[in-house]
C-alpha cells in the first residue's frame, strides 16, 4: 500500500543524503520524473559546465561535485572515503552512459581518475550530535585532460546575496522519485533502520511498529531545480524544499545564486530530510574559502 502524503510527513527527519547506489545494467530504469520536481540538464548547457559526477567503483555509488579548477572538484566530505583509486570523476549529463560505455575512448575521455583528496578537518562522520558547522567538505584531485566544454565554476563574491527568501539553484545526479510502501514490522531489522531504507514510527525494546520501506529511483541523470533559503548560519544554509530540492546522490553538488542570468557557486549539498520533501542543508563554501584556496595551491 502506497503511503499517503499525510503519513509521510510523520517521518520527516534530518539525515545525511547517502550517495546513490548504482544498479546493475539490467536494472537501470527509465527516468520518469525530475530531480524531485526539477528539469534535466542537456550536455554543455550554459551554467552547468562545472557540474560533474563522482563514481565509487568499489561500492558502486554516486555523488555530485563542482569543478573549481582544471584538476580539482569540490564535493561533500561524506562522498569520499577509502582509497582514491576507487573514485572516478564523470564528465557528462548521464553518468550511466559513461560508466557502461563500451567505447574505450569515451571512457578514457569522460571518466578521469582521482589521485588524491582532502577532507576538511572539522568533518567527523562518527559525531552525529553536531547540527551545524560540520565541515562536510572535500576537494578531490584528478589526473587527465579536462574534457572540452567543461570549465570551473565562479565563486560568489558578495555574501550579502545569501539572504532569507533568495532562490537557490541546485543541481545533481541524484534520485528523482521517493516512494514509501508499508511493510510488516516483524520483518524489520536494526540494520534496515540504520541504513535509512526503512522508517518506523514507534520502537519499544527493539520491536518496531508502523514501518515503511523507502524506495528511491531515477538517479544518474543531471538535473536542476530551485528552492528558497529558509535559514542562514555562517557555516550552513538551509532551503525550504517542500516543493523541490535535492535527494540521495545529489550530495556534494553545487548550490548557486543566479545573478544577471549567471550562476555563482556558494554552497555544497550536505544533507536533508529523509524523504527529500522538507529541508535541504548546504555547507557554506564561502565560509571555508581560505581552506579551499590553500588546498588548491597544494594540488597544482
Amino acid at each position: 500500500m502506497r503511503i499517503t502524503n499525510f503519513l509521510i510527513l510523520l517521518f520527516i527527519i534530518l539525515n545525511i543524503f547517502a550517495c546513490g547506489a548504482k544498479p546493475n545494467l539490467s536494472q537501470i530504469k527509465v527516468n520518469e520524473t525530475k530531480i524531485i520536481n526539477g528539469t534535466e540538464v542537456a550536455n554543455g548547457q550554459e551554467n552547468y559546465t562545472s557540474v560533474v559526477g563522482l563514481y565509487n567503483t568499489k561500492v558502486k555509488s554516486i555523488c555530485t561535485g563542482t569543478l573549481i579548477s582544471p584538476n580539482a572538484v569540490l564535493t561533500a566530505a561524506h562522498c569520499v572515503y577509502g582509497k582514491s583509486s576507487a573514485i572516478k570523476i564523470v564528465f557528462s549529463n548521464d553518468i550511466d552512459y559513461i560508466i557502461y560505455a563500451r567505447e574505450l575512448d569515451i571512457v578514457q575521455t569522460y571518466m578521469l581518475q582521482v589521485i588524491d583528496y582532502k577532507i576538511h578537518p572539522k568533518w567527523d562522520p562518527k559525531n552525529e550530535t553536531v547540527e551545524v558547522d560540520t565541515g562536510d567538505l572535500a576537494i578531490v584531485k584528478f589526473k587527465g585532460e579536462l574534457p572540452k566544454g567543461f570549465v570551473p565554476a565562479t565563486f560568489l563574491t558578495n555574501s550579502n546575496d545569501i539572504k532569507l527568501g533568495a532562490m537557490v539553484t541546485v543541481a545533481g545526479f541524484g534520485v528523482n522519485r521517493v516512494d514509501m510502501d508499508e511493510i510488516e514490522a516483524r520483518k524489520v531489522k536494526k540494520e534496515d533502520i540504520e541504513s535509512g531504507d526503512v522508517v518506523c514510527s514507534n520502537e519499544n525494546n527493539g520491536k518496531y511498529s508502523n514501518c515503511f520501506e523507502i524506495n528511491r529511483s531515477g538517479d544518474g541523470l543531471l538535473r536542476t531545480t530551485e528552492a528558497p533559503i529558509s535559514f542562514i548560519h555562517e557555516t550552513e544554509i538551509r532551503l525550504n524544499e517542500k516543493k523541490a530540492g535535492t535527494c540521495n546522490g545529489d550530495s556534494g553538488g553545487p548550490a548557486f545564486i543566479k545573478k544577471e542570468n549567471k550562476l555563482f557557486l556558494f554552497g555544497v549539498t550536505s544533507r536533508g530530510s529523509e524523504l527529500c520533501n522538507d529541508i535541504g542543508v548546504y555547507t557554506n563554501a564561502l565560509y571555508y574559502k581560505s581552506w579551499i584556496d590553500e588546498i588548491l595551491k597544494t594540488f597544482k
